[in-house]
């Protein structure tokens, strides 16, 4: 328990930094497509795939992409420390040698093959894909 509070505001102090860094840079960019400042919020999936696929020429393109692979690792983490429990069996079983990019780019192109989940959280998203590619066989 302790380290699910840890990782909570250490993922609340990278959003609040993340959200006041792009403040000061200029959302408006025609490589942006969908994406806008509020989708750092992330009410929806949709709102991570914006996030996470935004073109390297945006103002907010490093913001955004160390924003997108910290969402990524403290996911992993919370799978980690869940299946550390007897309790909760692990939800991805990803090879060894897969890395945060290809866990990205599961995540959006499940999501772009499977938009009727574009509004679910964020978190159910990324293991509804994660799952469908690398599930737990027992």
């Amino acid at each position: 328990m302790k380290y699910s509070k840890v990782l909570v505001i250490w993922m609340s102090v990278v959003f609040c930094i993340v959200l006041q860094a792009s403040a000061s840079h200029s959302a408006a960019s025609d490589s942006g497509k969908g994406y806008s400042i509020e989708d750092f919020k992330l009410h929806t999936a949709s709102d991570l795939v914006d996030v996470c696929t935004l073109q390297a020429s945006h103002a907010d393109y490093t913001l955004a992409i160390a924003f997108c692979y910290g969402f990524f690792e403290g996911a992993t983490h919370y799978d980690d420390a869940i299946a550390a429990s007897p309790a909760h069996p692990d939800l991805v079983c990803s090879p060894p040698e897969a890395t945060r990019t290809q866990a990205v780019t599961v995540f959006v192109e499940y999501m772009n093959a499977n938009p009727q989940y574009g509004s679910e959280q964020p978190i159910d998203a990324i293991f509804r894909a994660l799952v469908n590619q690398w599930p737990c066989i027992e």
